[in-house]
């Protein structure tokens, strides 16, 4: 049935021969099989990791272009209060050379009558 022994070795025949052939065959086949769906099952849970990414990414750029939209409405304000800020800068720069201009005004009509006294 396994062959003659030989020196404590086993010789096989042509039947063990196609034994072993027929079991390395199921094997080859079952790991094949066996590949398959695990290659099946991995494409599947792929495509569900794919499909929550792109959901939890689509959200993140839906908060990002919100934060982004309040962030541009804030510079929009702080842009228009520092335009009020410099227009109230020109303003009393204004007042101020005007306050100037009179104060020369009166400081030479007033040094010039000083001076025409004492003529």
């Amino acid at each position: 049935m396994y062959g003659k022994v030989t020196n404590g070795v086993k010789l096989m025949n042509d039947r063990d021969e196609d034994l072993i052939m027929i079991v390395t065959e199921r094997f080859e086949g079952r790991l094949t099989e066996e590949t398959g769906k695990l290659r099946f099952e991995m494409a599947m849970e792929f495509g569900k990791v794919r499909t929550e990414m792109a959901t939890e990414f689509g959200k993140v750029r839906v908060e990002m272009a919100e934060g982004f939209g309040l962030m541009r409405g804030e510079i929009g304000q702080l842009r228009a209060d520092m335009a009020l800020v410099r227009a109230d800068g020109i303003e009393r720069n204004n007042e101020l050379l005007r306050w100037l201009l009179v104060f020369a005004v009166l400081q030479t009509t007033a040094l010039g009558t000083i001076l025409a006294l004492f003529k």
